[in-house]
């Protein structure tokens, strides 16, 4: 029951930030040169998948009782959760074209 709660309250931060994302989109030009944009992009991408990992090594963690080691993979996954998020805003920021201005 705790990890589908932890669970889900990852999966609602991590949605909340793809509407936030969206729905401040704005007319803007690309101040990034694409190499540095990838590389941006790689990293948000590189810590959704460590926060996943540590939500797996979490809901292992828990299951065997191990409440304290649980809890520190949980805060971890999320810390990774927002530095994904961050990267991602950067992006959309410097480096995602909006339409009609290319």
């Amino acid at each position: 029951m705790k990890t589908s709660k932890y669970l889900a309250a990852v999966f609602l931060i991590v949605a909340t930030f793809f509407a936030v994302a969206d729905s401040h989109a704005t007319e803007r030009k690309v101040n990034w040169k694409a190499e540095d944009c990838k590389k941006v992009s790689d990293a948000s991408a590189f810590f959704l998948f460590i926060s996943g990992q540590l939500l797996e090594r979490y809901d292992e963690l828990d299951k065997k009782g191990e409440k304290r080691k649980s809890k520190e993979s949980f805060e971890l996954a999320v810390a990774f959760s927002e530095l994904a998020r961050n990267y991602a805003k950067n992006f959309e920021v410097y480096c995602k074209l909006t339409p009609g201005l290319h």
